[in-house]
């Protein structure tokens, strides 16, 4: 059976967490865990790879290397490599799993950490301009519009490239059709909720609902879910994306420091917490945290779990349950921590 090397992009802080999820899948090993990707070989279908849910996006490694340099001269080093690629073998892998049409149009999607003297932009067009004298194809900057996707992941002199193995970037679910400020992304929700544990047949809330991702999420993974907010807006867009999800949920109007849920009716909880930054709140930050983590502990079974994504961890306190694990993650230019409580 032939091996495919492969690799997944995720968020800062959730490289853990997308490479046990990726653990899971038959025939895939994880070889490495590095800064916002994890790298492994796929010696069954690529299609497992797909259902993904705590990842940006997965690719087929196409090449791999160190030393680009961050002057200029790194831009004539990236159109010279991408002169030399065999995409012919990359889309005769992927058309075992998709249709690759039209053939001859891509996209190159570029994200970098360090200083350099070149732009995301100027990359791309090194590279587009190497592919399209190579092989005649036409470049798209528009991703919706191109037949598949060659990325590029800078880390200082390191180069990691790979072409995308789905039509579209997994972390791009078709149900987020409604945003809102703070609106986590879907791969991060699902990140959380494996962080916390969700299983089928969890009760499951979110007393800050928001857009609703968390709990439609939780819903994918056989949990009977509740969602509210006090924003009778953010059940609105919660509602609008949970129906374009087919996913069922039990949505509410509510004030999380007055929960309507009886003691120790709730398995699992998640919420992004509001930060006083990306979200308004009426109240108080410092009573609004303390009060619902009242709350959240008198509603939550004795063997829960609780996980809050919040900027202001030094305002989240519980009088039993105790932190278990914490994450540092990347969030809207922010350092967040996720915070995973239970009875310790």
């Amino acid at each position: 059976m032939p091996m495919f090397p492969v690799f997944a992009l995720t968020g800062y802080g959730l490289e853990r967490i997308a490479a046990e999820e990726m653990s899971d899948i038959p025939g895939l090993q994880v070889e490495e865990v590095a800064y916002r990707r994890v790298c492994a070989t796929c010696s069954g279908k690529l299609a497992p790879l797909l259902r993904l849910r705590t990842v940006d996006d997965v690719f087929l490694k196409l090449d791999v290397w160190d030393g680009l340099p961050p002057q200029r001269s790194g831009l004539q080093q990236l159109h010279q490599r991408s002169e030399q690629w065999n995409l012919h073998r990359m889309l005769k892998i992927l058309a075992r799993e998709r249709t690759i049409e039209p053939a001859n149009t891509f996209s190159v999607t570029v994200s970098f950490v360090g200083r350099r003297n070149y732009t995301a932009e100027e990359v791309k067009q090194a590279v587009a301009g190497g592919i399209s004298r190579h092989y005649r194809w036409e470049y798209s900057a528009d991703d919706e519009e191109s037949a598949f996707n060659v990325r590029l992941f800078i880390e200082h002199e390191h180069v990691l490239v790979g072409v995308r193995v789905g039509a579209r970037p997994l972390h791009r679910r078709a149900y987020k059709q409604v945003h809102l400020a703070g609106s986590l992304k879907p791969s991060v929700a699902a990140a959380l909720l494996r962080f916390a544990g969700v299983k089928p047949g969890h009760v499951f809330l979110d007393a800050f609902c928001g857009a609703g991702t968390l709990a439609i999420e939780a819903a994918w993974l056989g949990a009977h879910c509740l969602g509210g907010d006090l924003s009778p807006e953010a059940i609105r867009a919660a509602r609008a994306n949970a129906s374009l999800a087919g996913q069922t949920v039990e949505w509410c109007r509510l004030d999380a420091t007055r929960l309507p849920f009886a003691s120790r009716s709730v398995d699992r909880m998640v919420s992004n917490l509001p930060w006083g930054r990306q979200v308004a709140v009426d109240l108080r930050l410092e009573y609004l945290y303390r009060a619902a983590c009242a709350e959240m502990e008198r509603v939550l079974v004795l063997q829960g779990r609780v996980v809050l994504l919040t900027s202001l961890p030094e305002l989240v306190a519980f009088e039993r349950l105790r932190l278990i694990d914490r994450l540092e993650i990347s969030l809207f230019g922010q350092r967040p921590a996720a915070l995973l409580f239970g009875l310790a």
